[in-house]
């Protein structure tokens, strides 16, 4: 009996747990805003990994036990958790998150702050965004995006983009740590969680002068945003050149010669017409001069020698997260086949971060290693001789480059090439593969922080971080090759190698460097009814060393195809440099609020540097800085007005001396004569009480959201006057010295405008559009001059811009008309101005529309204004190659050699003349003009109309080569694909999308035509690549 009795007990107890067990819960979750349903809200088991997510319509289904927690949660929704008590259905409304409304960002020394306290301008890109077409630079993508930020994206392989913020290179910091080697080229776009880039002094005053133009921050991804439980992530994105935006074009008319005439080993392309005619040539496969047909059979010489190239971005990372603790690995890797042969870049980063709480202890840790490795980055630039010089510019359409694939006629001796000669021209495939440029960079950073809550109103911190850095360069010139290397740069030989024309040449650079940064910092905050402190205590100890080792061979190489020190034919000449810097700082914020209406905040920050004498080497920099919420006077306005702020801020700042910039260093050589080791006297004095340079930095600006967060404006002005500028003044030669180092009297102010739009003009369930945009322009202006160190020049007065390009224009009658002299142009002997370099206006726009599960993702961005030259073009014209040169007048010259059948239009001088001052100034003039009936060739009116750009090696462009920056591109481009859960839920997947990407897609630029102006200047640029591919 009594077994039959525990038998019905224990059914009864195993029924009620089957029951507890298989309660269904099942509902819909709909958006307060509007009544909608909500797709993706997390609907989870408390302190389980049981959870589901919502379909399409909101809906949801979860099986749980009687007693379990649900909890809701939805990004920008304030979460619900709800107590199971019974089976049935639970429809949830999620309203707004306040605090996601008051937009928290990170600012400087990672403290988070909201955004309506802020009293100056920061701009948060979330990491999202930065992966929506993932390049091969993290950076590139951020072009556009933030209001004051110009991003430099030049075409050349394996170039890295150049960031500005309000025309000047702000401060990287990662996790709160500012690295002195770390870049963002080093940083895997899939590692990044967000961004807050802080764009003025006042904004990352808390950093010293290395945050004096402002800072990129930051955060990498640890795990710690995961959910709790394992997760594994896998992306990958491919793409493949698909064309190009900017590609040169040659005439195909005429051939090689000068004047008219043939000359086989003329790199000019002022030559005979090439109609078939019979002339001695070299034949790429007899490897032999013989007389055959001329033929334009190389018009597509360029485009044939280019490769298809391709971007591949890969990234696997695995996290787990527990209630307390979290982990998450990455490993990534890049490859970019670039447009030339023999180019290939890889890159390789592996992350491993972690967070951990216990009670009132936080302790959070970041390493990252990064390896970057290619066989050739080639050459950029015209002087650096690289393929473009050998195809586009310095040789015509006569010979197709697919013949001279096979490049030697005599191994290490001489190339078969169509100039025979051994004029200043190679094979483009020797250059390629016997003439290379490698670089292996290896870079390891970790940071650690912990955090103590000593009180509720007391939390001590203290951070750590290093950052290591190897780059290792090894320029190979194989002997044979018909030109030096150029102004190819490795490390330590930065545009100076010129060497192995000839006789092949190997010159290796290593560069090292380490950066400690430590912070220890106190900090809290306390609320007194309306009035809330904050404050903060804090010091830093930074140091930073550098460590640079030279070698190149001497006249040659012994052994051919032996790349080593030890083949140099002299004696190799080496060289080292070493450098050290290290500043301890005290720092202290104090911010105080009122009401979460008025805010206000004091910073003050005292360095000491090693970079400046004992005297001057402490110094003390403030800020202020204040916000007014207007929006909590108007109750009235809730339903519409989420925010409507103005802020203003000031901060001084200072930035010391570079390293060795004050110090008497000696140079020592070894073998400088005879043998005999010799040292280089410093020609540089300084005083001993040369000050930092100074900069004072005020803005105001405005902030407004509206409508939940679906409408926000941002609008900034600000001014930053810079003082104490130091200068290398000229001093007499008697004194021993060639300058002296001092602080001048001039003062420079630098002004501008930003605005940031950002909406979401329609949102329901199955469609969403979102798109933000924005505008600024930035200028620097001369507000004080020195009487004796300010350059005497007529644009150089107060309240003229800074930024002058300065060349030579042709001389000119007072009514602008070119003044001609034997029918050829004159180049005016004094400069003049051209115009602003920097552009007026930079704007951006991105844009995303959904529909159901199908996102459409566009981004794009441009410059107005500014003025660059171009050597491509420069360059096509000199040599007769550019298309437009193809004239009746070029004809005329080579149907008669010798005759001349071009009038340029201009005046010429028929008597009298000019004087001129200092300036280029006319003093007197008595010249008498007529109409210019002078005849020349074309080919002459053309190399003096390019002469200065094409051959003035000191940088100077004629009008006709400097053209406008003003340039209009589509940069990204997605469409995407989010597969439905319930297919994920059968492969145990959370989430998943596929997508087609593609990148540079659309270039109309108002001057540049053969080249593209994203870079900022120009110089024989690589073709810029259009790719499209696919993500998963």
């Amino acid at each position: 009996m009594k077994n039959k009795i525990l038998l019905v007990t224990l059914s009864a107890m195993m029924a009620s747990v089957s029951f507890a067990q298989d309660l269904k819960i099942h509902g819909n979750v709909k958006s307060a805003d509007d009544n909608l349903p909500l797709m993706g809200v997390s609907v989870m088991v408390k302190g389980s990994q049981t959870g589901v997510i919502t379909d399409d319509m909101g809906n949801y289904s979860i099986s749980v036990s009687k007693g379990d927690v649900l909890v809701f949660s939805f990004v920008g929704m304030a979460g619900q958790e709800v107590p199971v008590t019974s089976q049935g259905k639970v429809d949830i409304v999620l309203s707004p998150d306040v605090k996601v409304l008051e937009d928290v960002v990170v600012t400087a020394l990672g403290i988070k702050r909201s955004e309506k306290a802020l009293g100056y301008a920061v701009q948060k890109v979330s990491g999202d965004v930065i992966t929506k077409v993932p390049g091969v630079e993290a950076g590139s993508a951020l072009t556009g995006k933030v209001a004051g930020l110009l991003v430099g994206n030049s075409s050349d392989f394996a170039a890295s983009p150049t960031m500005t913020i309000r025309g000047e290179t702000p401060l990287l910091v990662i996790d709160g740590v500012p690295y002195a080697n770390k870049t963002m080229s080093d940083i895997a776009s899939e590692d990044i969680e967000s961004l807050s880039v802080l764009k003025g002094s006042t904004a990352s005053a808390l950093y010293g002068f290395r945050g004096a133009n402002g800072a990129i921050l930051v955060t990498t991804k640890n795990g710690s945003e995961n959910n709790e439980g394992l997760s594994v992530d896998l992306s990958t994105n491919t793409m493949f050149s698909v064309g190009y935006l900017a590609v040169p074009e040659v005439q195909t008319v005429y051939g090689r010669g000068d004047n008219g005439t043939y000359d086989v080993n003329s790199l000019k392309s002022w030559g005979v017409p090439m109609d078939g005619r019979i002339l001695e040539q070299w034949d790429p496969v007899t490897k032999s001069m013989r007389e055959y047909e001329y033929l334009p059979v190389g018009k597509d010489n360029f485009k044939n020698f280019l490769t298809s190239g391709y971007v591949t971005n890969n990234n696997l990372n695995v996290a787990y997260k527990t209630k307390n603790a979290s982990l998450r690995s990455s490993f990534n890797w890049v490859e970019n086949d670039g447009v030339y042969p023999n180019q290939k870049l890889d890159r390789f980063t592996y992350t491993f971060g972690g967070d951990f709480t216990y009670n009132k202890f936080n302790l959070s840790s970041n390493l990252s290693f990064t390896k970057k490795k290619t066989p050739n980055v080639g050459g950029r630039g015209y002087q650096s001789y690289e393929p473009m010089y050998a195809i586009l510019l310095s040789s015509s359409a006569d010979y197709d480059i697919r013949d001279y694939r096979d490049y030697w006629l005599e191994e290490n001796i001489s190339q078969n090439w169509t100039y025979q000669n051994k004029t200043a021209s190679n094979n483009p495939y020797f250059d390629a593969y016997e003439k290379t440029n490698s670089l292996d960079r290896n870079i390891f950073n970790a940071d650690l922080t912990a955090t103590y809550d000593i009180t509720k109103w007391l939390k001590a911190t203290f951070r750590t971080g290093l950052d290591f850095f190897s780059e290792r360069g090894e320029l190979k010139v194989s002997k044979g090759s018909n030109v030096a290397s150029g102004w190819m740069s490795i490390p330590g030989y930065a545009n100076s190698t010129w060497n192995g024309q000839y006789t092949g040449a190997y010159m290796v650079g290593l560069q090292q460097g380490l950066s400690i940064n430590t912070d220890f910092i106190l900090s809290g905050d306390k609320e007194f009814g309306n009035f809330g402190v904050e404050y903060l205590l804090g010091g830093t100890v930074f140091y930073d060393e550098d460590k640079l080792v030279t070698g190149s061979t001497n006249n040659g190489l012994t052994v051919p195809g032996y790349y080593s020190l030890a083949a140099s034919v002299d004696p190799a000449k080496v060289g080292e440099v070493r450098s050290a810097q290290q500043v301890n700082s005290i720092y202290g914020r104090l911010g105080l609020s009122w009401n979460k209406m008025l805010y206000a905040e004091f910073t003050g920050r005292n360095d000491w540097t090693s970079t400046l004498p004992s005297s001057t080497r402490s110094y003390f920099y403030p800020s202020i800085s204040g916000s007014f919420v207007i929006s909590e006077l108007l109750p009235q306005t809730k339903d519409w007005l989420d925010l409507l702020k103005v802020r203003s801020s000031w901060t001084l700042t200072k930035t010391p001396p570079t390293v060795y910039a004050i110090n008497s260093d000696f140079d020592i050589y070894s073998d400088t004569w005879n043998g005999m080791t010799g040292a280089g006297y410093p020609g540089r004095r300084y005083p001993l009480d040369v000050l930092p340079q100074s900069a004072s930095t005020y803005e105001v600006g405005l902030q407004s959201i509206f409508f939940k967060n679906r409408l926000s404006v941002d609008l900034t002005y600000y001014s930053k006057r810079s003082f104490d500028l130091l200068k290398e003044a000229q001093t007499s030669p008697t004194t021993g010295y060639t300058s002296n180092y001092i602080n001048i009297d001039e003062e420079r102010t630098r002004r501008g405008f930003e605005i940031a739009l950002g909406g979401t003009p329609i949102r329901t369930k199955d469609w969403e559009w979102n798109i933000n945009t924005n505008w600024s322009t930035s200028a620097s202006y001369y507000t004080k001059l020195d009487e004796t160190y300010s350059e005497k020049k007529p644009w150089v007065k107060v309240g003229e811009r800074t930024d002058a390009f300065v060349s030579r224009d042709f001389v000119r009658d007072p009514e602008g008309n070119l003044v001609f002299s034997n029918g050829r142009l004159q180049i005016h002997p004094y400069t003049s101005n051209f115009g602003w370099r920097d552009p007026d206006w930079v704007w951006g726009l991105n844009t995303s529309v959904r529909y159901k599960n199908f996102t459409l993702y566009v981004s794009m961005d441009g410059v107005i204004g500014g003025i660059t030259g171009s050597r491509t073009e420069s360059y096509m014209w000199q040599n007769g190659v550019h298309p437009n040169s193809v004239t009746p007048e070029r004809a005329l010259d080579v149907a008669n050699p010798g005759s001349k059948n071009y009038i340029g239009e201009g005046v010429k001088v028929v008597s009298g003349e000019a004087t001129y001052d200092l300036n280029g100034n006319i003093i007197t003039d008595t010249r008498v003009f007529a109409p210019n009936d002078v005849p020349t060739t074309y080919q002459q009116y053309i190399m003096d109309l390019h002469n200065s750009s094409a051959f003035d090696w000191d940088g100077y462009h004629t009008w006709a080569d400097v053209y406008s920056k003003t340039f209009f591109k589509i940069r990204e481009l997605s469409v995407s694909y989010d597969i439905p859960k319930n297919i994920l839920s059968s492969f145990k997947l959370s989430a998943a999308s596929v997508g087609l990407s593609a990148q540079n897609i659309f270039l109309w630029a108002k001057d540049f035509k053969y080249s593209d102006p994203d870079g900022g200047s120009e110089d024989l640029a690589d073709p810029a690549c259009s790719y499209l591919g696919f993500n998963i």
